[in-house]
């Protein structure tokens, strides 16, 4: 009788001491094969299982580097809405991470035609990409001191404009400004040609770069399949039950 309660008592220490069972990952996953099926193990998969296609950049439609959308900087009864359209340049998360909004230096080839080469868009690129790492860079001297100060002040350093990155920001869009003003004028002599423009980063949101162009009048992408869309309907009615 003792032998079997000290085997007993060794047995609960034991147990005790390694702590709950851990559920084998491979016999809950054969266990699911026989309810809903195997896990989507690709992101390229849709819920339904079935293979969708992935967004690409090099398809025609609205993720295009050369795709011309409408132009939502004017109004829409203007004359600029029927007769130009913007070129998005997207954001480079590359270059500095989510630090600074810095943005791709992948030519746009519709550009060319519109008056913006290739070496003096990558010029635009790189100034700004190396503006805005510098001033949003959080760990430099003037960044750290201005935040200090703002927390000193209650935040009216920041209020009364006296933060550099707001003083430099306003820098950078006198500097777009300077651009348009001087393609403008280089384009003055050709007339009914609209000149390129480079849409200010706060009205973007500096979520991209917006060019605006003239209308190259180039097709819509169809809108009958997206980009990214299942191949396969389903019915948005159900199926009428046959009796038996």
């Amino acid at each position: 009788m003792t032998t079997q309660l000290d085997e007993s008592r060794r047995s609960l220490q034991r147990d005790l001491e390694r702590g709950p069972d851990v559920t084998d990952p491979r016999a809950s996953n054969a266990s699911a094969a026989d309810g809903i099926g195997s896990a989507i193990s690709s992101s390229n998969s849709s819920i339904m299982g079935e293979d969708v296609q992935p967004d690409s950049g090099d398809e025609w439609g609205p993720q295009h580097p050369c795709y011309p959308h409408l132009n939502p900087y004017v109004p829409l009864d203007s004359s600029e809405y029927a007769t130009t359209r913007i070129i998005r340049v997207k954001r480079d998360w590359l270059v500095a991470g989510d630090l600074a909004p810095t943005f791709s230096n992948l030519y746009p080839e519709i550009l060319d035609p519109a008056g913006v080469s290739e070496p003096e868009f990558r010029r635009i690129v790189e100034k700004l990409n190396k503006a805005l790492t510098r001033i949003f860079d959080p760990f430099s001297f003037r960044n750290l001191l201005d935040s200090v100060l703002g927390l000193v002040t209650g935040w009216l350093w920041d209020d009364f404009g006296l933060a550099a990155a707001k003083s430099r920001l306003r820098n950078l869009e006198k500097w777009i400004e300077k651009w348009n003003q001087e393609m403008e004028k280089t384009m003055a002599s050709e007339e009914g040609v609209v000149p390129p423009k480079l849409i200010p980063l706060r009205q973007s949101g500096y979520m991209t770069l917006d060019i605006q162009i003239p209308d190259p009048e180039i097709a819509p992408a169809s809108s009958s399949i997206r980009a990214g869309e299942s191949r396969n309907v389903l019915p948005t009615e159900p199926l009428p039950v046959l009796g038996a």
